[in-house]
């Protein structure tokens, strides 16, 4: 740690302020200096140091990366800390008095659910795509520049043990391979898949109700024949899209630009893709990313559609 690290952690550790701080604790591929769990709240000191991959990020892409999982950022300079640690504690006390706990945010939630009767139930709306087609990049602009969408994740169920800071509820709903295999037999399930032996995802019929009676427009991003299946069992409810690259070769060039997988590995990826990319016509609408600002734009105007009709 630097020296004003030190300081700060003087102050933070333990629960002197309410609440306990970790250090370096793993938030995902991202380790900040400091981050208080229960509040979702991230405290760096001087940061340009941090990595998510391999990729250095600025202060402005850590800020989205950490948001898309539900915290905050606040950052102090060195000098701030070593010549005023009083002021530094005061604003990060200020902050954790105005976010609410994961828990305070559930409540929340539950108290302000709607009647079904009111009519103002959430939209559901599916995203598949081959890897690689800047799937992932679009849902996410959408719901970090468009708040106004109220826009959320559907949270799904996966028979692994959570990872890092990950929460029963929040993430995931964390089950047993045999808890998972008797929600399958009760028909609980909109879709699951088991990815290898014991390791089972799907997304639970009963969590989707609660999000879209709570008023939440609801995102499905999963596999193709996920997409098909959920579109089968909501029917006009639900707005399927498929992100397309522009063609197979050019989904080559950005799996190779990523630098991430082997020649075998793209290969495979590329067989996969080609498969997908059959189940197309089976979406409402096929947006063709050729141009990523254009697919976004294409993208929004969809959703807004889709809602507007909603309503």
């Amino acid at each position: 740690m630097t020296k004003a690290e030190s300081v700060l952690w003087e102050c933070l550790r333990g629960t002197q302020l309410g609440f306990q701080f970790r250090r370096q604790h793993p938030i995902y591929e991202y380790i900040p200096d400091f981050v208080c769990l229960k509040k979702r709240l991230v405290v760096e000191v001087d940061g340009g140091y941090h990595f998510v991959g391999n990729q250095p990020l600025s202060d402005e892409e850590r800020t989205r990366y950490l948001k898309q999982y539900g915290f905050d950022v606040i950052r102090f300079t060195n000098d701030e800390v070593l010549t005023n640690i009083e002021l530094v504690i005061k604003k990060i006390q200020q902050a954790m008095n105005n976010k609410p706990t994961i828990n305070d945010m559930k409540n929340q939630v539950n108290a302000l659910a709607p009647s079904p009767l009111r009519g103002d139930r959430g939209g559901l709306i599916i995203f598949s795509a081959p890897s690689g087609s800047g799937k992932s990049t679009i849902v996410q602009w959408l719901m970090q520049e468009h708040p106004e969408l109220k826009l959320y994740f559907s949270i799904s169920a996966t028979s692994r043990a959570p990872r890092g800071t990950e929460q029963n509820g929040v993430e995931y709903f964390f089950l047993t391979p045999e808890e998972f295999r008797t929600k399958i037999q009760n028909d609980e399930f909109l879709e699951y898949e088991e990815v290898y032996q014991d390791r089972f995802y799907g997304t639970l019929k009963e969590q989707v109700e609660r999000q879209l009676e709570a008023g939440q427009n609801v995102v499905f991003d999963v596999d193709v024949k996920g997409g098909v299946n959920i579109k089968k069992f909501y029917g006009e409810r639900a707005m399927s899209l498929f992100i397309q690259p522009p063609s197979v070769e050019e989904l080559r060039r950005r799996l190779v630009g990523r630098g991430t997988d082997t020649p075998e590995a793209i290969e495979n990826r590329l067989a996969k893709a080609e498969y997908e990319m059959t189940f197309a016509p089976q979406f409402d609408h096929i947006v063709v990313n050729d141009n990523l600002d254009a697919a976004k734009a294409e993208t929004l105007q969809l959703v807004q559609q889709f809602l507007n009709q909603k309503n």
